[in-house]
């Protein structure tokens, strides 16, 4: 099982995380600020994937193709060219590195393909969405890393699974953190004039406030 410390954490303990700090002091604790997410939203642990071969490759592209047409349009939190980028890197043999946040968006976004079909938690699709995010939670703690625009589009491909997923993720504690770490990082308002960066950094910064606000309203 995928498990996590048990902390008492409400959300009004989040707000008391600052998420633009790079994390905890590793050399004191071994709490990162995935698994204190993790602890406060987790209702079950998420079962750990038996030894697992990936799926041919057309079928990851009909859930990434689900995700695309009915996530994806409502919170576009990331480009599509990451995604494929994403998708390339995991299923090319002897190719270049594939990143933490490669690995995570890639099984996030199969995670959601796949549960967002399901429609009983006895199903395939929901078993294979488990499946997904059990492989994704292996790099829960260098996505979830504060202060890294990488983090807020982390939490909210979370965010969405725990929504289709109740049985193991709380998703009003997760969007909480989202909240905070979004306000935290400064992406609630533009940057002075002055210290605007190019239009497409930005845009990024908007579309990623407006999908957080999107989910918590």
């Amino acid at each position: 099982m995928y498990s996590v410390a048990v902390v008492d954490v409400s959300l009004t303990d989040s707000s008391s995380v600052n998420a633009t700090t790079r994390d905890f002091e590793t050399s004191t604790t071994n709490m990162t600020f995935a698994r204190l997410v993790l602890a406060a939203s987790n209702n079950e642990p998420v079962p750990r994937s038996k030894p697992f071969e990936l799926p041919p490759r057309p079928a990851a592209l009909a859930l990434i193709q689900h995700y695309l047409d009915n996530v994806f349009p409502l919170f576009p939190s990331f480009p599509e060219t990451a995604l494929f980028n994403a998708l390339d890197a995991v299923y090319q043999d002897n190719g270049r590195p594939v990143t933490n946040f490669e690995h995570w968006l890639l099984y996030m976004v199969l995670a959601i393909g796949s549960a967002g079909q399901s429609r009983n938690n006895n199903d395939h699709y929901y078993n294979d969405g488990l499946i997904w995010v059990g492989r994704a939670l292996r790099y829960a703690d260098k996505v979830l890393m504060p202060g890294y625009v990488s983090q807020i589009q982390a939490l909210l491909l979370l965010v969405q699974y725990s929504m289709l997923d109740p049985a193991h993720f709380d998703s009003w504690q997760l969007i909480g953190f989202t909240c905070r770490a979004v306000v935290d990082i400064g992406f609630h308002q533009d940057p002075p004039r002055e210290q605007q960066a190019d239009r497409k950094v930005l845009e990024t910064r908007r579309k990623l406030f407006y999908c957080v606000y999107a989910l918590d309203r």
